[in-house]
């Protein structure tokens, strides 16, 4: 099995004397054109380069795209084909759009516009009517405009449920399963919380757009690893799965940077979700190919096809079920073909006097099944993509990933090709569609598999919730088979979604060993731990076993099982032991850690892996602010601290007090208050806190005192334990935890 590493190489040209290194660059945008893979990045002195792969995995230097010199450090340009044009769009040095077009992916591309502004990341798409639309960065929210062929474009619309907090950038949009997806990044590039979200729309690219729960798919805010934005989407070399490619930025402790690199993930969807499986950091299995693929104009593919009576053919056939692709040059009379088994038995499609028409052909005729209008302009002399998706419940068909309909299900049994084309290029198919492949995907770990991608073979019926929520019920004696990348081999924690609707026995089966656990009947969905396992590194596959009852069933996640923490330190060994972010405004004193000035700051224990434990500290509030509270951190994670990112760039839990009440928040890069009350604290007098996490319950206790115990159906697994202030002046005199 073919595997790649992030992060990805990608090699510099050529030189005398000079043997390749590889390049790093930013912003990398991915582009699927005729079958192969164009990679663009934002440009050095030289100007906008590209690379070109046929599988996503090993890449070609190609050059330079354009002799303009204006287009030297031009921020995050991106291509898109439309109607036989490449429309290139990017910002020179931030300052402004600039749009080029070229009859080629490659270039040379020739300006198209002048200076439009609309600050930076442009990113083109189009509708399946014909529409086009342009996205771009804006504060706190993605803007969008219509945009017109010659590179008119109309007024903004700010996409609502696009915000990430402050600064949002690197827009891409695209279509499946009938619903728009949008991905965003925020909020700095030099923020470690850099992070990559995503929202749904069910109405168009205007929106309304949704935020979805689970809305930050790729986000590190390790120091090596860190920084991870600016993505782009696109459907793999099987033509059913989809990757996204996004970069790093490595800093050390000191500050310093070495250059972005290029990453990427596999994109997979858990009914109406989307997540990434991902930042993977270990090899991992390549992007694979279609069952069949070539191209016919390429002599080094001639063995793949047959050439008779003005149709070239695949040699071989696909399946009943699966996805089928076509690019050709249709010109007046030409067809793509599909399932074709003979002369008498296909299905045809063609772009006639502005109509895509799809035929059945068998012994007793032809039939028409789909005759929708192309967009006006529709030309026939130009390369023109066209897909079709034998799916069991319906046969889904398009041109340049626009959808022109659907119709019932079709047998897809058959060669494909062209007849009486102007010209073939790239033929494909491959026995999945609909994303079906996400089920033999092996789940980058630590991370989450979701029951929804078990493996082909597994039980379970899928469960929607009142919420709109998919999940799998699960019942006495199923059972369902999930494939494993583990990163390193250890012990790990292991956990489940689920909700057990009566005494339910859950078991969960590795090649190392196995876990499990009763659970009790529940009233809605929580996170639940079955156990510890060891495992391997590498791929694998895991079982899970409902032995009685039924539970639903949403994911199971794994994560590393470290050894156990704890310490105590007061004064100048306070300070000294604290691990303290960037940005911090701590002062070290001989009392203890002051925090002095107004500003955010978090000193942490322990390591990213704790899931339990308390954190107990001695702290003197010198002065309190209701805006601006201190406090204690549990399980927090991918946190960061930078001017120009939301306040609260953190993941995990925060116990504030601001003088008149105590507080819990949840964080995900904002807050959800969890919890409120009274609580009356003096200035300049110490008070003992302590805060304690177990499972999904959250304590605190105040000078002995406990005030409050809060439950979370779906808490945080993991995180370090800190303390902190987001603008309060303290000093903080002890602290003890324990962290396991």
């Amino acid at each position: 099995m073919k595997q790649y590493q992030n992060p990805i190489r990608l090699p510099e040209p050529e030189t005398i004397g000079k043997e390749n290194v590889w390049a790093k660059v930013g912003d990398p945008f991915v582009y699927r054109f005729n079958g192969r893979y164009y990679l663009y990045p934002s440009a050095g002195a030289e100007g906008i380069e590209v690379w070109e792969s046929e599988d996503l995995t090993d890449w070609q230097y190609i050059g330079i795209v354009a002799d303009d010199p204006i287009l030297g450090y031009a921020y995050a340009p991106e291509i898109f084909y439309f109607n036989g044009v490449f429309y290139l769009i990017t910002s020179p040095r931030g300052e402004g759009h600039y749009i080029y077009t070229s009859c080629n992916p490659t270039g040379p591309f020739e300006r198209l516009t002048d200076n439009f502004g609309q600050t930076i990341d442009g990113s083109i798409f189009a509708d399946d009517d014909g529409s086009l639309y342009l996205f771009r960065a804006g504060n706190p929210s993605i803007y969008a405009h219509k945009l017109e062929r010659d590179g008119t474009i109309h007024e903004a619309h700010e996409l609502f449920g696009t915000s990430m907090g402050h600064w949002t950038e690197g827009p891409g949009v695209f279509k499946r399963a009938g619903r728009y997806y949008i991905t965003m990044t925020g909020n700095h590039l030099l923020s470690r919380g850099y992070r990559i979200d995503y929202a749904i729309s069910e109405d168009g690219p205007l929106g309304p757009w949704m935020v979805p729960r689970n809305k930050t798919i790729l986000v590190n805010s390790d120091y090596e690893n860190g920084s991870l934005g600016h993505s782009s989407s696109v459907i793999g070399p099987d033509l059913d799965s989809y990757w996204i490619f996004y970069h790093s930025y490595p800093v050390d402790r000191m500050g310093k940077r070495n250059g972005r690199n290029s990453r990427m993930d596999r994109m997979l969807f858990p009914g109406d979700e989307l997540v990434v499986s991902g930042p993977s950091q270990s090899e991992c299995p390549a992007p694979p190919h279609a069952d069949f693929y070539g191209w016919t104009d390429n002599a080094d593919y001639g063995d793949k096809f047959q050439y008779e009576s003005g149709r070239i053919l695949s040699c071989e056939a696909l399946r009943q079920i699966g996805t089928a692709e076509v690019t050709l040059i249709p010109g007046n009379e030409g067809k793509a073909l599909f399932g074709y088994r003979d002369e008498q038995e296909y299905v045809s499609i063609s772009c006639v006097k502005g109509h895509f028409m799809v035929y059945v052909v068998n012994e007793d005729g032809q039939e028409c099944l789909l005759d929708s209008k192309l967009y006006e302009g529709f030309r026939t002399d130009v390369l023109h993509s066209l897909r079709v998706e034998f799916a069991p419940e319906e046969t889904r068909f398009f041109i340049d990933l626009m959808m022109q309909g659907k119709t019932k299900a079709l047998d897809g049994t058959g060669r494909i090709g062209t007849q009486n084309a102007q010209r073939t290029s790239y033929v494909a198919f491959h026995g999945q569609v609909g994303q079906s492949s996400d089920r033999l995907h092996y789940n980058n770990i630590p991370g989450k598999a979701f029951a929804l991608l078990a493996m082909p073979g597994s039980d379970g019926k899928v469960f929607r919730c009142a919420d709109g929520q998919q999940h799998l019920m699960l019942r006495e004696g199923e059972q369902i088979h999930l494939r494993l990348n583990v990163e390193q081999a250890g012990e790990y924690h292991i956990q489940i979604l689920a909700q057990a609707f009566e005494d339910t026995k859950v078991e969960c089966g590795f090649c190392t060993g196995e876990c499990g656990m009763k659970l009790a009947r529940m009233e809605s969905m929580r996170r639940l731990e079955l156990g510890r396992v060891i495992l391997e590194a590498g791929i694998q596959e895991c079982n899970l076993i409902i032995k009685e009852g039924e539970v639903l069933l949403h994911s199971m996640e794994l994560f590393p099982a470290i050894e156990p923490e704890q310490g105590e330190y007061s004064g100048l060994e306070l300070c000294h032991k604290a691990d303290q972010i960037e940005g911090d405004i701590c002062i070290d004193r001989v009392e203890g850690m002051q925090m002095d000035r107004k500003g955010h700051v978090l000193s942490r224990f322990g390591e990213r892996f704790h899931a339990d434990g308390f954190i107990e500290a001695d702290i003197l509030f010198y002065e309190f602010d209701s805006d601006n509270p201190s406090g204690l951190f549990l399980r927090v994670s991918e946190d960061s601290s930078y001017y120009e990112q939301v306040e609260v760039g953190h993941r995990g839990y925060f116990v504030g007090f601001d003088g008149n009440e105590m507080f819990i928040w949840r964080m995900d890069f904002g807050k959800k208050e969890l919890w409120r009350q009274r609580c009356f604290l003096l200035p300049w007098k110490e008070y003992c806190i302590r805060v304690e996490i177990w499972g999904g319950s959250i304590s605190v206790w105040v000078n002995g005192q406990r005030l409050v115990t809060v439950m979370e159906n779906e808490p945080f697994p993991y995180g370090r334990a800190g303390v902190g202030s987001f603008g309060a002046r303290t000093l903080v005199k002890r602290i003890q935890y324990e962290l396991r």
